[in-house]
Order: C-alpha cells, then structure tokens, then sequence
C-alpha cells in the first residue's frame, strides 16, 4: 500500500524525468549576416532546434531542403525577424535563401 509520501515521491521522479528529455533538447542560433549563413555548417542532434535571426538590415529567406529532396518555405523575411525551427529526424538538411541564392548552409542531424 502506497503511502502520501511515497506518491509524492513517485510525482516528483516523473516531473524530473520529464525535464530531463525537454532539457537534452538544444537549441542552435544561426544568423543571417552580410549575405551568408552564419555558421555555413553546424551539426545537431535529432529533436533540437535551430534559431534564425536576420541581422542583416536586409530581408532574407530561410528555405529548408530536406533529405528527400522536399522542401519547405519557412519564411522570415524581416529584418532582425526570428523563426525556430525543430529537426526532429536524422539526415542531411540543406538551407537557403531564395531572395539570395548564393546564401546556403547544410545541418547535419545526428540520432
């Protein structure tokens, strides 16, 4: 039979067992400066996020290309805009801007 205290006890190891899987979870800044993708490669785990931010006082795109060769127009184009975008599966992810094509960079997403 379970006692208050050792309910407590329980409820507490599960609030801490799931801030530990939220707490793995990074999340990586990119910058978007003088047309160019800063860094051009960055390497991630599956599950975390990356933050693009525009500091250039142009505006900018952020295009996903994913491993299967799909992509996705994540927008973003304002200055000193914001967007966070999750990875949530392994593989090779290009990116892009479509107002500058010369601006790319590649995430690599590790299990």
């Amino acid at each position: 039979m379970s006692t208050p205290k050792s309910r407590g006890a329980v409820v507490v190891a599960l609030i801490a067992c799931g801030s530990a899987f939220s707490a793995n979870a990074a999340e990586v800044p990119v910058d978007q400066k003088d047309l160019q993708f800063m860094p051009k490669a960055l390497t991630i785990k599956a599950g975390d996020s990356v933050r693009f931010k525009d500091s250039d006082r142009i505006a900018h795109n952020v295009t996903i290309v994913n491993p299967d060769g799909t992509s996705e127009d994540k927008g973003m184009d304002t200055y000193n805009q914001q967007i966070v975008v999750p990875f949530p599966k392994p593989g090779v992810y290009h990116v892009r801007c479509r107002i500058h094509p010369m601006m790319t960079m590649t995430i690599t997403v590790g299990p």
